[in-house]
């Protein structure tokens, strides 16, 4: 059964192969493994480590952020536009150093409801990880790995995906 959902994930996003996908406990759970997993294999290498996200993201995000900054890992938070809740590109940008390993963004808010573009970011991210969090349109909206350039998708199984509480992924 688990390879069956993995293939139906894949295809539903147009993932490589089903060996891409993870389980995981929820969408929390992918981010916070994500997140950490990414700094720690820098910080293990002795190397600096950066991370962007935005203001829209979700406490599942900015946690982790938080936790692992005791362990030397910056980030910056960049704002979204108050009048329409998109985050530009241009200051995803602005906030990448040499340092950056990661590019954390939510794709849909359930605050304001607007959708980021994530292929844009991306464009700005060049050879840096994009994360994205499709907790709320994971299901609801078009969402294509290959073409809008996300490098880590992770996604819970309960909203729009129909499935039990405790259920989420990840997608590489």
């Amino acid at each position: 059964m688990p390879l069956l959902l993995r293939l139906r994930l894949c295809k539903l996003v147009n993932a490589p192969s089903p060996t891409h996908c993870i389980f995981t406990l929820n969408c929390s759970d992918s981010l916070n493994l994500t997140i950490c997993g990414i700094a720690k294999h820098w910080l293990l290498q002795q190397k600096q480590v950066h991370i962007v996200t935005t203001a829209m993201n979700h406490n599942s995000v900015l946690r982790p952020l938080h936790a692992i900054a005791s362990e030397g890992v910056t980030h910056t938070i960049v704002e979204a536009d108050s009048k329409t809740g998109l985050v530009s590109p241009e200051d995803i940008a602005n906030a990448i150093t040499k340092d950056t390993k990661l590019v954390a963004i939510v794709h849909g808010s359930n605050v304001t409801g607007t959708v980021q573009d994530i292929r844009a970011i991306k464009d700005v991210c060049v050879e840096i990880p994009l994360l994205v969090d499709a907790a709320q349109t994971m299901g609801h909206t078009d969402i294509d790995v290959r073409r809008d350039g996300i490098d880590l998708l992770a996604f819970p199984g309960h909203k729009g995906l129909l499935g039990p509480l405790g259920t989420g992924g990840l997608i590489i």
